[in-house]
């Protein structure tokens, strides 16, 4: 890294991707707290930390680290060595209005960055406003883990399930639905596996069965944060909610479909790609201007939001084999297509974050004008 790009980031402040640190001496930071801060950086965006530099940009010096002087090779090889997976970090050690500043580089990391005695933080943005490095909440960090590693978290066994834990009329309302004469020829259990969710392993039943057809008590025990909540405020406010396993729930959707518009598709598409273990239900707004809906977790690994919101089709999903299952009925359209039949140009995914995604559509002038009758329909 060159001075003059040393000094452009200092004159930058502090931010989600830059970070200060002051050592006048050796009772400032240290190796260990370094690594620290490296690792959470390259758990977020990635970024750079300028040793040397005080909060308020003041370039006040980095006491050496290694006797008179900071090795730049021998500090990296501390960070990757101290670090699960290694993390490989660029270091340069830069003269800066006179004085000495080292700035260590991190590129982001698709997995999880820990440090060798255990802790995993992220860089994030405090109640204040001020960037920070926080733990890693648990399901945030599994989410992490599972997406990076390619795990489909629909055919994680469900611990202690079997048939006895999916609900007859969940799966025959799947049947219902489903547009391929094969599976709906198919009794109960041999739909399930035909499906991908059922196997001859000790434990059968996959979490992707429940979701689609559990029983009230598997769900909260195997999925406790799925639930669908729907506020509508255009004409007589009414508040709707909804912990039946998605088979049903999305029966009640498609029989809605006029009175939930453009929101629908983002509506199904919540459900099909949320994260099923971040706290937090899928919530849906509508009123007189349009609908919000958000969805706990990030954006699955491999969209590209802005491509989406365009109308371009988008087909990387959280669970292959649920969104599998789900395009084989007639609730959802084709591979990719779901956004897409909200209009181009009409969603928007502004207010999104790593751990939610928000879509917002504006109501087409065909849909201001929807009868009270029909907007008042119940989604049970």
């Amino acid at each position: 890294m060159r001075t003059d790009e040393i000094k452009q980031l200092i004159k930058q402040g502090e931010s989600l991707s830059i970070a200060f640190a002051r050592r006048i001496s050796s009772a400032y930071i240290n190796e260990r707290r370094v690594i620290e801060i490296m690792a959470c950086l390259a758990n977020a965006e990635g970024g750079t930390l300028l040793i040397g530099v005080d909060s308020d940009g003041n370039v006040s010096g980095c006491h050496p680290f290694h006797g008179d002087h900071t090795d730049p090779a021998q500090l990296a090889a501390a960070i990757f060595r101290q670090t699960s997976p290694g993390l490989p970090v660029d270091v340069t050690v830069a003269e800066v209005d006179g004085r000495e500043v080292v700035a260590i580089h991190a590129h982001p990391q698709p997995s999880p960055v820990a440090t060798k005695w255990g802790v995993y933080r992220t860089r994030r943005l405090n109640a204040q406003g001020t960037p920070e490095c926080a733990g890693m909440e648990p399901a945030y960090l599994f989410t992490r883990y599972r997406d990076a590693n390619g795990m489909d978290w629909a055919l994680s066994p469900a611990g202690g399930a079997s048939m006895k834990d999916l609900d007859p009329r969940a799966i025959a309302t799947y049947r219902a639905m489903v547009n391929d004469e094969r599976l709906r020829s198919l009794s109960d259990a041999p739909l399930v596996r035909a499906l991908g969710f059922l196997d001859d392993s000790a434990e059968p039943v996959s979490l992707g069965a429940v979701a689609l057809f559990g029983t009230a008590e598997a769900l909260r025990r195997h999925l406790p944060h799925h639930q669908l909540t729907v506020s509508d405020r255009r004409g007589t406010p009414r508040t709707v909610r909804s912990s039946a396993p998605l088979a049903p729930m999305l029966a009640d959707l498609k029989r809605n479909e006029e009175s939930l518009g453009a929101a629908f598709p983002l509506v199904v598409n919540a459900l099909a790609h949320r994260d099923y273990f971040m706290p937090g239900a899928v919530y849906v707004a509508l009123d007189a201007d349009g609908a919000r809906v958000s969805s706990p977790g990030g954006a699955p690994r491999g969209v590209d939001l802005e491509a989406a919101a365009a109308g371009t089709p988008t087909y990387a999903p959280r669970s292959l084999y649920l969104a599998t299952a789900l395009a084989r009925t007639d609730v959802m359209p084709g591979a990719g297509e779901g956004l897409a039949a909200a209009g181009a140009g009409r969603v928007s995914f502004a207010g999104t974050h790593e751990q939610g995604v928000v879509a917002s559509v504006e109501w087409a002038l065909s849909l201001i004008h929807i009868s009270e009758p029909t907007r008042q329909a119940e989604i049970s």
